[in-house]
């Protein structure tokens, strides 16, 4: 099984009892993530999908929820760095503090780095009093103690270059370095980065050192960090407009005139929202107005551009984002049949279509990626692999910890099946566009070669790397044709 984004530890958890009721009135955004994160190392689900949950059951004031969900993601996005630091100031080892214990340590100090829009007293005071919450008062003078510690370790200081006592945070535009911003810090916890740049980018930007000496030999130190700064900075939020209902200068204009913050993107039906939403309650959401895509994903239907009455055959179809901008692009005409081995998710991709109002996607549960698909042929096959997710560690804080090094072997055979298996079911002259969301060449361009060699009747049309960060998240596409 793959880890967590921490390791559980054998001592005992303070961790929330799913029997257990909360308390009146509603917790605070602190209480919540701290509910989440313990149920999350302790069941080794994804702390995003608890969160998800538990916001739903909770439902807080759009402030604490606002919070909470920037405290969890953070946590998980920062934990080795946070680690690092709130190590720096214990007197025991951290083997002897309980795991309920260090999660509040984390948020604490999450909080007292992270974000300087938080006063010190109240990072402080509001963690310690969640200990108080949940019944563990016997934490809270060496909570108080050890955070307070960290607030003298953060300096009110910050830097625009790397340094063993400069905590890269976040930058508001993570192309342009000038925007790059470190904490200055008044005692070094990290490598020096002039003489260990990759040891510095993995305790200062938390990334596995695995993942962190791949990308320095491939693109460098300037550009590792560029690509840390966007991976650990919040990315906003990408809608694309249901070009079936309303064009994308219509819903702009309805989401400004409501005071939502929003500007045209590159990709014709894109809209970047300035600030981060609750998307269900968006204007025009529950119309089937817009759904929520990067741009580099949405670009991977109009690659295709099925036409309108095309045989599609979707193969790794779940949650449902392109299965829906293809139904768009078709004019919903014709039939998708949309597949995937999570029938859980496979049902995200009917609720999708019936809120966008698509009618011609019809969902097929498989029990393994290449096993009883619907034969074809077809005239056109989407591809999106299952991937290391590589260029979406932003948005999957999750996914930077639960990837292994022998996943880049195992993953590409997965993938050159897939492929295959997609090649094989079409018609004369169809199209097939093979996608990731994956940075690393094997899973990319090496993939399309190894499925060509054994296919002579089909030819690489175009590819494109996306590369995190300009402006939207990393991936691959490649377009084949069928002669």
């Amino acid at each position: 099984m793959k880890r967590a984004f921490r390791p559980r530890r054998k001592e005992a958890s303070a961790a929330l009892p799913a029997s257990r009721t909360y308390r009146k009135p509603p917790l605070t955004a602190r209480a919540i993530a701290y509910d989440v994160l313990s149920r999350a190392a302790q069941s080794g689900q994804f702390a995003t999908r608890v969160l998800e949950s538990r916001l739903d059951a909770i439902n807080p004031a759009p402030q604490e929820r606002k919070l909470a969900v920037e405290l969890v993601n953070g946590v998980v996005r920062r934990h080795s760095t946070l680690d690092l630091i709130v190590r720096s100031q214990l007197m025991r080892s951290q083997e002897d503090v309980e795991e309920g214990l260090m999660i509040l340590l984390q948020l604490g100090a999450y909080q007292l780095v992270f974000l300087s829009g938080i006063p010190e007293h109240a990072a402080v005071n509001e963690t310690v009093e969640v200990a108080k919450v949940w019944g563990e008062s016997r934490w809270t003078a060496f909570l108080n103690g050890v955070l307070r510690s960290i607030s003298k370790l953060a300096s009110p200081e910050w830097a625009t270059v790397p340094a063993s006592n400069h905590v890269p945070t976040t930058a508001s535009s993570s192309c342009d370095p000038a925007t790059h911003k470190y904490r200055v810090l008044n005692t070094a916890v990290f490598p020096d980065p002039a003489r260990d740049p990759i040891g510095y980018f993995t305790a200062a930007f938390s990334f596995p050192a695995w993942l962190a000496e791949r990308w320095f030999a491939r693109v460098g130190q300037d550009e590792l960090y560029r690509w840390g700064f966007w991976f650990n900075t919040p990315s906003k939020l990408c809608l694309r407009s249901n070009s079936m209902k309303i064009s994308r200068d219509e819903l702009l204009e309805r989401l400004q005139s409501a005071g939502v913050g929003a500007q045209a993107g590159i990709e014709p039906q894109s809209i970047w929202l300035d600030q981060g939403a609750a998307v269900s309650k968006l204007p025009g959401y529950s119309e089937g107005l817009f759904t929520v895509q990067d741009e580099s994903a949405m670009s991977a239907a109009r690659r295709l551009a099925p036409p309108p009455g095309s045989a599609v055959l979707d193969l790794c179809a779940a949650p449902g984002g392109k299965t829906v901008h293809m139904a768009e692009l078709m004019q919903n005409q014709g039939k998708i049949t949309a597949c995937d081995i999570d029938g859980q998710r496979l049902g995200l991709v009917t609720d999708t279509c019936n809120r966008l109002g698509m009618s011609i996607v019809e969902t097929w549960a498989i029990p393994t990626p290449t096993n009883d698909l619907p034969r074809g042929p077809f005239n056109a096959v989407m591809v999106d692999v299952p991937c290391s997710n590589s260029g979406v560690l932003g948005k999957r804080p999750e996914a930077r910890w639960r990837q292994q090094p022998t996943d880049l072997q195992e993953l590409p055979e997965l993938q050159h099946r897939l492929l295959c298996t997609a090649l094989a079911r079409t018609l004369p002259g169809a199209k097939v566009l093979y996608s990731t969301c994956s940075v690393e060449p094997e899973e990319n361009r090496a993939v399309v070669n190894h499925a060509l060699a054994g296919f002579p009747e089909w030819r690489l049309v175009e590819d494109v790397s996306f590369v995190p960060g300009a402006p939207g998240d990393g991936g691959y596409q490649a377009l084949l044709a069928r002669d």
